[in-house]
């Protein structure tokens, strides 16, 4: 059983815009609506958690349509709510497989999903860190928040639920969709170009 968990309770203060960022809109729908529908459509995911915040009051409104689970963050930061939620028995067992995905990534499909979960599988290491080469960033003219080694990670990790330190391997995708996080106005504006 894999669970995903959408990780949409951030401000997204460097975008600027008065719109909550999971409901900022892309090629007139909301980012996290593309995320939602690719983790709907995989054939491994079992379960989908949404975790919003008092920062996106709009989005719970929003995700009401889908076969999801709302979970209440209080806001502390991605890695202290991501925290909170793995421990957390209410929503996932313990050492459950979890997909964790940010909603900020509107060209994320099914088959990305997939081939991210049967890599994981294969690998027989509790986490997985899903990068893409620093590269592609520049050659779709995209901002990457973070590099290493040549690699910026895409916003799309797998691990166990629990509170204990885990091996980690890292999987290297060519899929720019995995690369197109939308943190800055320019890559918003940048989006209408990709593929």
């Amino acid at each position: 059983m894999t669970t995903a968990l959408v990780m949409a309770g951030g401000k997204g203060t460097r975008m600027n815009l008065d719109e909550e960022k999971p409901l900022i809109k892309v090629r007139d729908r909301p980012m996290i609506e593309y995320v939602l529908n690719a983790l709907i459509g995989s054939k491994h995911v079992d379960k989908i958690l949404v975790a919003i915040s008092p920062n996106t009051p709009k989005t719970r409104d929003f995700l009401r349509d889908f076969p999801v689970t709302v979970v209440e963050t209080k806001a502390k930061g991605y890695i202290e709510d991501l925290a909170d939620i793995l421990q957390d028995r209410t929503y996932l067992e313990e050492d459950e497989a979890v997909m964790t995905i940010v909603s900020d990534l509107p060209f994320v499909t099914s088959n990305h999903i997939d081939d991210v979960l049967e890599a994981y599988y294969s690998r027989n290491k509790p986490a997985m860190c899903v990068s893409v080469p620093e590269e592609l960033f520049k050659e779709y003219d995209i901002i990457p928040t973070l590099v290493y080694e040549g690699l910026v990670p895409s916003g799309v990790n797998m691990l166990i639920a629990n509170s204990k330190e885990q091996e980690q391997t890292i999987y290297v995708t060519d899929n720019v969709e995995l690369a197109f996080n939308i943190n800055t106005i320019h890559d918003l504006k940048n989006s209408d170009n990709l593929i």
